[in-house]
C-alpha cells in the first residue's frame, strides 16, 4: 500500500485580528463554513503584554533614579522601538487545496492534525506566549494561526522579563549560527518536524518536495560536523605545544660518551627534543630570513620617500619664490599702467580747454578754469 505524502508549510503572517477572528468577512472565505473553524485563544495584545510584563515593569521603574529613564507603557516601547516586533504569527498548514482541501474527504483529517499540533505546540514553546490562536477551515484548505509574544525572564537588562525572540528560543535550546542559519530558521524546521510527527500518526509521511531549505537534520549534521573539525583543530594545538621545548630544557640534555668510541648517546626522550628544537630553529631561522627582507625592503622604501619629501619641498620653495618675484612685477607693471592713463587724460583736458579758448567759451567754465590754473600751477 502506498503511503500518503503531503508537505507542510510554516508561513508568517501578519496577526490581522479582523481577519482571524471573522470580524470581517474576505473573499477567499466561505461563511457557510465559519461555523467550523476554532477559536483557541484570543487577548488584545495590549492586555496580553500586561499580563506579561506588568510587574518587570513596575521593578524597573522603581529603580530608577531618573524620571526621563521610566517606561510608562512597554508596549508602546516596544511598538515604536526598532530593537523587537512586538509579535509574530505563524501559519501552519498540511498538504494544499487539491489534496486536503477544506471541501475535500481530506478536510476533518488535516483540521485533527492541526488541533493536536497546537496543542504540543503549547508544552514546546514555553517561551513563547501564545496570546491568539486560529483554526480556519472556511478557506480553500485548513490551517492554523498562532499569534505568539516571545519573552525571557531573569534579564540582567533592561526589564528582567523581557520581548526576545534570539533569547526566548535560546531559553528552549535553540541557538542560531550567524545570519545564514538563525534561531528562527531552526525553530521553525523543528516545529515542522513536530508536525510531520502528528501527520504521521495519522498514516501521512513528510514530502519535502519543492523545499527550499535544507533538512533540519542535515542542518544538523553540518553543525555537529564543524564541532568535530573544531576539536579535532584544538588536539592538534595541543599536540604542537607539548611538542614546544625551551632552551633550558635542551641546555639540560646530557650526552653519555659510548665505551670505545668516538660517538656519544643521548636518551630516546632528550633526542626527541632535539629533533623538534631543531625543526622549530629551521622555520624560526626561514621566518627571521623573512622578516629581514622584508625590513630591508621597508627601509628602502622610507629613504626612497625621503629623497622624494626633500625634492617636493626644494620644489615648493622654489615655486613660492616665484610667485613673490610674480607679484612683484605684476604690482610694478600696475603702477606703469595707472601712470599711462593719467598722462592720457592730462592731454584729453589739454585739448577740451584748447577748444573752450579759441571759442571764447571760458565764461560758462570759469569755476572749471579756475580749478584747471590751480591744476597747471601745481604742476
Amino acid at each position: 500500500m502506498t503511503a500518503i505524502r503531503r508537505t507542510i508549510s510554516a508561513m508568517s503572517g501578519d496577526g490581522v485580528v479582523a481577519h482571524n477572528r471573522r470580524t470581517y468577512i474576505a473573499e477567499n472565505v466561505d461563511p457557510t463554513r465559519t461555523h467550523l473553524n476554532i477559536e483557541y485563544c484570543y487577548t488584545p495584545i495590549e492586555d496580553a503584554y500586561h499580563q506579561l510584563f506588568d510587574e518587570a515593569l513596575a521593578e524597573f521603574n522603581a529603580k530608577q533614579k531618573r524620571k526621563d529613564r521610566c517606561i510608562d507603557n512597554y508596549y508602546e516601547k516596544i511598538r515604536t522601538g526598532k530593537q523587537e516586533k512586538t509579535f509574530y504569527e505563524v501559519i501552519f498548514q498540511v498538504g494544499n487545496k487539491d489534496d486536503m482541501g477544506a471541501g475535500g474527504e481530506n478536510a476533518e483529517l488535516a483540521k485533527t492534525i492541526l488541533d493536536k499540533f497546537y496543542h504540543s505546540f503549547l508544552e514546546r514553546n514555553p517561551n513563547l506566549h501564545v496570546y491568539s490562536a486560529h483554526l480556519h477551515m472556511d478557506e480553500a484548505t485548513p490551517h492554523l494561526h498562532v499569534d505568539f509574544i516571545p519573552f525571557t525572564t531573569g534579564s540582567k537588562r533592561g526589564l528582567s522579563t523581557r520581548v526576545s525572540l534570539k533569547q526566548a528560543l535560546a531559553d528552549q535550546g535553540i541557538t542560531g549560527e550567524g545570519r545564514s542559519l538563525t534561531e528562527r530558521d531552526l525553530w521553525v524546521q523543528k516545529e515542522k518536524e513536530a508536525l510531520a510527527a502528528v501527520m504521521l500518526e495519522h498514516g501521512i509521511e513528510w514530502e519535502q518536495k519543492g523545499e527550499h531549505k535544507e533538512h533540519l537534520s542535515v542542518l544538523e549534521f553540518k553543525r555537529e560536523k564543524r564541532k568535530e573539525e573544531l576539536a579535532e583543530l584544538e588536539q592538534t594545538i595541543e599536540r604542537v605545544q607539548k611538542q614546544q621545548v625551551s632552551i633550558q630544557a635542551v641546555e639540560q640534555i646530557e650526552a653519555k660518551p659510548l665505551p670505545l668510541s668516538s660517538k656519544v648517546a643521548v636518551e630516546r626522550e632528550d633526542y626527541q627534543t632535539l629533533v623538534t628544537a631543531a625543526q622549530k630553529f629551521v622555520v624560526q631561522e626561514k621566518q627571521e630570513g623573512k622578516l629581514k627582507k622584508l625590513l630591508k625592503e621597508a627601509k628602502k622604501t622610507i629613504a626612497d620617500l625621503k629623497v622624494k619629501i626633500e625634492s617636493l619641498v626644494a620644489e615648493l620653495t622654489a615655486v613660492k619664490e616665484e610667485l613673490a618675484q610674480y607679484k612683484s612685477v605684476r604690482g610694478q607693471l600696475r603702477t606703469a599702467d595707472l601712470e599711462q592713463e593719467n598722462d592720457r587724460l592730462r592731454k584729453r583736458l589739454r585739448t577740451y580747454e584748447d577748444v573752450i579758448s579759441r571759442n571764447n567759451l571760458w565764461s560758462y567754465f570759469s569755476k572749471h578754469k579756475g580749478r584747471s590754473s590751480e591744476k597747471d600751477t601745481v604742476k
